[in-house]
């Protein structure tokens, strides 16, 4: 199993150079694998089943809400980072190596797509609606899909310069799309990710991921257990007090409006207060990647030790 001792490089920092070592990645496994013994980084709701991706091309499916797992080949053997689904039958997973694979038939198959990546490494892909993909990744690396995921087209975003690693792509509660990265990096598209305008940034290190809560505050964060939080749409915003300087990878807000944030060493941080305060829940004793909340309340999450449910209390 892939090491996530520094998880943060896989979310942006570091990603580009561990992608560029084609030594170390592994033959693609040809047996079935252990949810819980395997590194996976992201994980979707298909509409259909639970999707998540890792390590040497794996891809895990789950149709009974996380109750049982099964694994899936895929023709890559290089670390998958991102998922996302046009529709139950039809998604994309990206990932080291320029990576990226489609499916027609709801994960149990993959197909490879070109791409013009120059092998470097994608971190991310989302749908935007009406068959737009874009998936994005180290040194500005940046694609757009309109069929659908079948076909890609590379372009300059935020300024010909604009070579940051981008780290994850969000939807706003106004239609817009917000980006955030490497350096500082924060942008904002009005058009589903064709142009992007920068955003002043309150800090210049590397932003990890975002999260817009129902009540429309911003929460940005990343490296040093950084947690930012805007209540005016990004106007303003201001440092949470966590006493943490350990990465922050991932981010969700629960049924019940408890907002999680959470990381490496098993590190979760949570607020009922909208972002005033974030307090410590228990450790998971492993690093996180990504978590979402299902349909009967429980919060499951991929890392270093595949899938497992997690205590984020108040799950209604």
């Amino acid at each position: 199993m892939l090491s996530l001792r520094h998880l943060s490089c896989l979310a942006g920092l570091c990603l580009a150079l561990a992608s560029g070592l084609s030594w170390a990645e592994k033959p693609a496994l040809d047996y079935p694998i252990d949810s819980s013994r395997v590194l996976l980084l992201n994980i979707v709701d298909s509409g259909k089943q639970l999707v998540a991706v890792g390590e040497r091309g794996v891809v895990m499916l789950s149709a009974d809400q996380a109750s049982t797992w099964k694994s899936i080949r895929t023709p890559s053997n290089r670390t998958l980072t991102g998922v996302a689904f046009v529709s139950p039958e039809v998604g994309v997973a990206v990932g080291h190596g320029g990576t990226v694979l489609r499916t027609e038939d709801g994960g149990q198959s993959w197909t490879p797509v070109e791409a013009d990546t120059n092998g470097d490494a994608l971190l991310g892909v989302v749908s935007m609606g009406q068959g737009r993909l874009v998936t994005w990744g180290a040194f500005g690396l940046y694609l757009v899909s309109n069929d659908a995921g079948a076909s890609w087209e590379r372009i300059s975003i935020i300024d010909p310069d604009f070579d940051r690693h981008i780290s994850q792509i969000i939807g706003l509660i106004d239609g817009r799309w917000l980006l955030v990265g490497e350096s500082g990096t924060m942008a904002v598209s009005a058009d589903r990710g064709m142009t992007w305008e920068r955003l002043e940034s309150p800090y210049q290190g590397s932003y990890f991921g975002a999260l817009q809560a129902a009540s429309g505050d911003l929460f940005l964060f990343g490296m040093r257990g950084n947690i930012w939080h805007s209540s005016d749409a990004g106007a303003t915003w201001s440092k949470a007090e966590t006493g943490i300087t350990i990465a922050f990878n991932g981010g969700l807000q629960l049924k019940s409006g408890r907002i999680l944030v959470f990381g490496n060493s098993g590190l979760i941080m949570a607020s009922d207060d909208q972002g005033e305060h974030f307090q410590r829940l228990p450790t998971t004793q492993t690093n996180l990647a990504k978590a979402l909340q299902l349909k009967a309340g429980d919060v499951v999450a991929v890392g270093d030790r595949g899938v497992m449910t997690i205590d984020a209390g108040r799950q209604e």
